[in-house]
């Protein structure tokens, strides 16, 4: 079975996902778990502010993750109305245009939070089945090598078949952290998104409540 070029890829194809799955699992994990950090601690200043030039200080913070991405979104926005002189707009029109603006910048954050999500999503479900032809292929070769040589003991057959069935547990092994990992990323990304949602409600109510200074954002 080692020299078999068709088996040889399969358990290669096998370990390369499994590599991939640890590789992508473990970054979005720690991806997402200092975006956690940062949009807690930029929640904390925003609710320790008073002072609309701490706000755009903050919003200035390169460093500051998604969080401060919201808040620069939002400056960048209060700067383009105090340009088009918000007064003509009520304050439920400011609030519908901020807010369609925040959710589109919502929908962004999360797209490049779920990037790579789909390649989990696809090993989990093909590595099962690719363990399987693996199996497959290795039970039709070593019924071959019985037809070629007249024997079928044990002593012929074991090694190739046992070679065979590995895959299918390979396969196995491979997809199930896949489909665990999958899950819990997805749902930690919902969880980040969610309380980025939370963090833009108290965002906006902030730059609304300051609207009369937003000329000061320009400058």
């Amino acid at each position: 079975m080692e020299s078999d070029l068709v088996f040889n890829m399969t358990s290669a194809g096998l370990v390369v996902m499994s590599v991939l799955t640890w590789t992508i699992a473990l970054s979005k994990i720690l991806q997402l778990l200092k975006a956690r950090r940062q949009a807690r601690a930029m929640d904390q200043l925003l609710t320790a502010s008073t002072q609309w030039s701490d706000f755009r200080a903050i919003g200035n913070d390169q460093s500051a993750g998604d969080a401060g991405f919201l808040i620069r979104e939002v400056t960048d926005v209060c700067k383009e109305y105090a340009a088009m002189g918000h007064a003509d707009y009520t304050f439920e029109q400011l609030h519908a245009m901020f807010a369609s603006e925040i959710q589109r910048k919502l929908g962004t954050i999360a797209r490049h939070k779920e990037s790579w999500l789909n390649a989990l999503a696809s090993i989990g479900s093909t590595a099962p089945f690719l363990g399987l032809f693996g199996t497959v292929w290795g039970i039709m070769q070593a019924l071959v090598m019985i037809g070629e040589t007249g024997a079928a003991n044990i002593a012929v057959v074991a090694a190739p078949i046992g070679g065979a069935l590995t895959t299918t547990a390979v396969g196995i092994v491979t997809a199930i952290p896949a489909v665990i990992f999958f899950n819990l990323v997805n749902r930690m990304v919902r969880q980040h998104i969610g309380y980025l949602e939370n963090f833009s409600e108290g965002l906006l109510r902030y730059a609304l409540h300051n609207r009369d200074r937003w000329d000061e954002a320009t400058q």
